[in-house]
């Protein structure tokens, strides 16, 4: 099973991103190709705090789209739809500052083993999206964070939950985003500490540069979504 998944943050106002995103494009979705589906979900991302700008932080919403494989998602073709547009086009009103990736929708790496209940303890997920430097070999980037950068940085102090999904290797469409984590803390205080505070010693990438080391666009949201679209009928702001 795969995920196409999107990181963005709406130059609109709040209202009128959940009145087209809930009117129209969700609908249209669904309607379009709803039946190749197995999940459509999306989560309103936390306010997060100014330390976390320079990890391209946004905060607007994550949706994953679920599908049985590659093949199903070709044969969907979530790319080729007429879907409305919002108010203004795409570009002003979404702005061009996301990140779309496609992974298993099962990680392929667990740094720390089981994860929290969300019924133990309260957690926030930082979800980042991931690519690597212009001129370095994916597969080089890639070996360095997994034998490298994953281990030294599942030793940040409150870490409840490590794990990592690598990009499909054959994706349906082009894309610079070839990882996909997960960290996971119980609040913004023990993100702040882990990350900003008491961080371990990180060992340098190859390529230079300050942690993280990689292009990142990252968010942070809740255990569960705001919206199921193939369950549920939000109200319509």
């Amino acid at each position: 099973m795969i995920k196409h998944c999107f990181v963005f943050q709406p130059r609109a106002t709040w209202t009128e991103t959940d009145r087209y995103y809930f009117r129209f494009h969700s609908k249209e979705v669904v309607r379009f190709f709803g039946p190749w589906l197995r999940r459509y979900e999306t989560y309103r991302a936390y306010d997060a705090p100014p330390e976390a700008d320079r990890f391209g932080v946004r905060r607007g919403r994550v949706t994953e789209l679920w599908y049985d494989n590659r093949e199903a998602f070709i044969e969907a073709k979530p790319l080729a739809r007429p879907y409305t547009a919002p108010p203004g086009g795409w570009e002003s009103f979404f702005g061009t500052d996301s990140a779309v990736t496609i992974v298993p929708a099962m990680p392929s790496e667990d740094f720390l083993g089981k994860e929290p209940a969300p019924e133990e303890r309260p957690f926030i997920r930082w979800y980042q999206v991931i690519g690597y430097p212009d001129g370095v070999s994916a597969e080089e980037a890639d070996r360095w964070y997994l034998e490298v950068h994953a281990p030294e940085a599942a030793r940040q102090p409150g870490l409840l939950h490590f794990v990592s999904h690598r990009a499909l290797r054959n994706p349906p469409f082009s894309t610079p985003w070839l990882r996909l984590s997960e960290l996971w803390y119980q609040d913004f205080a023990a993100w702040r500490k882990a990350v900003i505070e008491s961080p371990p010693r990180y060992t340098p990438a190859p390529w230079g540069g300050a942690y993280p080391f990689v292009k990142m666009v990252s968010t942070f949201v809740p255990y569960k979504p705001d919206v199921d679209f193939l369950k549920d009928h939000p109200l319509i702001p």
